[in-house]
């Protein structure tokens, strides 16, 4: 952010833009600063980065968020969440990749919302390692001392509710776009869009595990199923996906989980 400041006469708003969505905490905080700035006269909601920074433009953009602290100051003294968090942000940049790439085969009315839906769906535990990380490092901990058991009766276990409730809570108190919302939220599985989020999301937390984990061939499946192809096709989507997304590992300094894949 500083580097694109520094040449702020030579970027466009697409440059901002591409720096943004690697970061779902600063693409929250942007789409919040909408939410509370907005104007009588605006009667829509506002969902994707493009379009807020449009409304606030790159001087507003550098004013409101060029001094945000990091997480790696938030984090100093807990090296291992900010490890977790690293990961997690690494993994919801993969889903909103993957939902771009689904998206686009759909030919969605508009992909970036689903991008952006992708890139958020996971706040809820990333705001869990930042601010109460015994908490995050407990459900982990359950996760792994019982294979087998799903995240959600971790979450439920140790916490009292899942993080999607966290998350659906969340968005209601900070009032953000009810169409975001309602994209994040698996209960409205049923719509092609919402599947596209939650596909995304699931297929990126598998792949993180393992390139062979044993839920991915239920994912492809259910690309496959959403995309009207065969198992083939939703395979190398995923794999393309995977190796372009890879190029940009140092973002997160997270190993990509491309280098699992088999050479062939």
């Amino acid at each position: 952010m500083a580097h694109l400041k520094s040449k702020s006469d030579d970027i466009s708003i697409r440059d901002l833009s591409q720096l943004i969505r690697h970061d779902p905490l600063l693409t929250l905080r942007l789409i919040r600063f909408q939410q509370e700035h907005r104007r009588a006269v605006q009667t829509s909601d506002v969902n994707t980065v493009d379009h807020v920074l449009l409304m606030i433009g790159m001087t507003g953009f550098f004013r409101e968020f060029s001094t945000m602290p990091a997480i790696e100051n938030t984090l100093h003294q807990s090296p291992s969440a900010l490890i977790s968090i690293k990961k997690i942000i690494s993994r919801s940049y993969l889903a909103a990749k993957i939902a771009e790439s689904l998206g686009g085969q759909r030919h969605d009315v508009d992909p970036v919302e689903v991008i952006t839906a992708s890139l958020l769906h996971d706040l809820a535990e990333i705001l869990l390692w930042l601010i109460a990380p015994e908490l995050a490092q407990q459900i982990a901990l359950h996760i792994q001392r019982h294979p087998g058991s799903r995240s959600h009766d971790a979450q439920k276990l140790i916490l009292g509710f899942t993080n999607n409730e966290l998350q659906t809570a969340l968005a209601q108190h900070w009032h953000l776009p009810a169409l975001l919302t309602h994209l994040m939220d698996e209960r409205h599985i049923d719509e092609p869009r919402v599947r596209t989020v939650t596909i995304a999301t699931s297929t990126a937390r598998h792949l993180v595990h393992h390139w062979q984990d044993p839920a991915l061939p239920d994912d492809y499946q259910n690309i496959a199923d959403l995309l009207s192809c065969d198992d083939d096709h939703a395979y190398a989507l995923v794999r393309n996906v995977m190796i372009k997304a890879a190029h940009e590992w140092s973002w997160f300094s997270v190993l990509p989980v491309a280098s699992q894949i088999p050479q062939q």
